[in-house]
């Protein structure tokens, strides 16, 4: 984003951009902070993910996905573990991805940063702060 250009937000960017619902295409929403890129059947599909600049919820939108060929992947890729914890999803309308990543909102993909001050965090267990010199 170019300097001075302040971040909207994720009302602003929902109203900004039109609802597209094109035949045969879906929109797909993904959790996964750098997205994902899909080379599949011969086609690459980049999915933007939760640090892209089209965000609802914490998942990155992309769409205009051919129904087809996601439905495909999806099917051949059912045990990928993002797929099975619904950090990428789709649906043939816009708004019922933003109501899906709304839900999901709170979720977490494992993906997240540690603070080292959270001791409850299952990441952290068995670490230790160094003692300063």
């Amino acid at each position: 984003m170019p300097r001075g250009v302040p971040k909207k937000k994720e009302a602003e960017q929902s109203s900004v951009e039109p609802v597209k619902k094109t035949p045969g295409t879906v929109t797909v929403g993904c959790k996964l902070p750098n997205g994902l890129h899909i080379d599949y059947q011969g086609k690459r599909v980049t999915l933007n993910g939760s640090h892209s600049n089209s965000i609802i919820g914490g998942h990155g939108l992309t769409q205009g996905v051919d129904r087809d060929w996601f439905n495909a992947w999806l099917k051949d890729y059912a045990e990928f573990a993002p797929v099975k914890k619904g950090l990428i999803f789709a649906h043939e309308d816009r708004p019922s991805v933003e109501a899906e990543a709304r839900e999901k909102e709170g979720e977490k993909t494992g993906l997240e940063g540690i603070n080292p001050e959270d001791k409850t965090d299952p990441r952290m267990q068995g670490v230790e702060t160094a003692e300063q010199e």
